[in-house]
């Protein structure tokens, strides 16, 4: 009988990625796999793995409370049979994790694709639980990998390297995934051409930081090679930007931006913070470029740039002061959309040790500034979308409300809001279609087909 393996994942979309590696390691053994937790009963499960986040306080904790309920489930149930846990968490954690959840049969860190196969894949329980976690982490994609897509969505992500070497003093994922990996031009373009011939029509380029691709191999082979080299595969589909930090932005890769069909003109770019002596306490890699110089270069040479970024609120040693001045920026520069996160106390960061610590209260009001503050400039912005017609990929029907949901190349997937079409003619998911914007909501948008 097939072994039968659920799959869950948290946090990033590298995450996907990751175990969607796993998935196709397990389906080549042979496993049924099954996407998602086991509920109750409902399906027996020989084994389950989680895939964890670490990055920030509130991801951890999802992380916690999901290995627990699957603990839990098995202890009482006996579903699923075997409990594994895998990912970010599992390398930073190993050994709490092992120590307070009993239940957890075998973990490994970060990139140990084969490892974690191979012990879901072992039959019965060992004499102990496995622990195996690489002392120095890293995610090396060293050979062509078979991925099994966990949904069937016409978008999919494609992890072109991770690690990071930057040194902001907030973040903990060089802790947890190492050093800066780029992914061979010749493995991106196999694994391009896989997800094409499943239906893909979107691949999304995902990394810790776009920008540093090929910067920690020959240096002759840079972002913009990859993504003229992925714009030649033959096929209708866009390719989108994700994560790209600004320090590197070259002339080069806003010609590629503007100039390939297939590239859609949308770029996250998170920032993090838009005032200076922030940004340098921040330690961000780009803290000397003048922000709102290069978005009005990269608005003149991409023609209906579509961009993104992200806030953090509550820094330490953020004042009020800090605080508007960010706010002011943001009512200047208009950012297509933006997101924001309060800030999170990271052990093993250089923030972890700053004085001049925000008062969670002050932290969250000042999120709640940003939200309200990019919330009426998001919604003028959509108005003025209003009567124009553009291309969209259908992504699913919604019931509920009788309305396709799709996407325009200003909306990434997961992050960004919807464009609401009208259910007066029969559409397909994956398709791409021409339509014309009828209405503006603060996020979404609504849109009828043009015949």
């Amino acid at each position: 009988m097939k072994k039968k393996v659920g799959i869950v994942t948290l946090g990033c979309d590298k995450n996907t990625v990751d175990n969607e590696y796993l998935a196709g390691l397990l389906e080549d053994a042979g496993c049924e796999l099954v996407v998602g937790a086991p509920g109750g009963d409902i399906v027996k499960m020989d084994a389950a793995v989680v895939t964890t986040c670490g990055f920030i306080g509130s991801a951890k904790a999802q992380s916690i409370d999901v290995i627990v309920e699957l603990a839990t489930r098995k202890r009482e149930t006996g579903n699923p049979a075997r409990l594994f846990v895998a990912g970010c968490l599992a390398q930073r954690y190993a050994g709490e994790l092992m120590a307070e959840i009993p239940e957890i049969d075998g973990m490994v860190g970060v990139g140990q694709f084969k490892k974690i196969a191979d012990m879901i894949l072992t039959g019965g329980r060992p004499a102990g639980p496995v622990l195996d976690i690489s002392p120095v982490p890293t995610v090396d994609i060293y050979r062509f990998m078979n991925r099994r897509r966990l949904d069937r969505s016409p978008h999919a992500f494609l992890k072109i390297s991770d690690g990071c070497n930057h040194t902001c003093s907030f973040c903990s994922i060089p802790l947890m995934k190492g050093k800066l990996r780029s992914v061979s031009p010749e493995i991106i373009l196999e694994e391009a051409r896989q997800l094409l011939s499943d239906g893909v029509r979107e691949l999304n380029l995902v990394a810790q930081d776009l920008s540093m691709y090929g910067m920690d191999q020959s240096k002759d082979y840079l972002l913009p090679d990859l993504i003229r080299d992925l714009a030649a595969l033959p096929g209708d589909f866009w390719i989108r930007c994700l994560y790209y930090y600004p320090g590197l932005v070259t002339q080069e890769f806003l010609e590629t931006l503007s100039g390939e069909p297939k590239v859609v003109p949308y770029l996250d770019m998170p920032l993090q913070h838009l005032d200076p002596e922030i940004l340098k306490r921040m330690k961000r890699p780009f803290a000397s470029v003048r922000i709102p110089d290069l978005i009005e270069q990269m608005r003149e040479l991409v023609p209906g740039l579509t961009l993104r970024t992200t806030m953090i609120c509550g820094f330490p040693g953020e004042t009020d002061a800090h605080h508007r001045n960010m706010l002011e920026s943001m009512s200047r520069l208009k950012f297509d959309r933006l997101g924001a996160f309060k800030y999170s106390d990271e052990e093993g960061t250089p923030a972890h040790e700053m004085d001049g610590r925000v008062d969670p209260e002050i932290r969250d009001e000042r999120w709640h500034n940003v939200m309200q503050s990019q919330q009426p400039i998001s919604r003028k912005l959509n108005e003025g979308r209003v009567g124009r017609v553009t291309r969209v990929l259908v992504e699913a029907y919604d019931r509920e409300s009788e309305l396709w949901l799709t996407r325009s190349s200003s909306e990434a997937p997961e992050i960004d809001g919807k464009v609401l079409v009208s259910n007066h003619c029969s559409l397909h998911v994956g398709d791409f279609v021409d339509v014309e914007i009828t209405g503006a909501g603060d996020y979404d948008v609504y849109a009828r087909i043009v015949a």
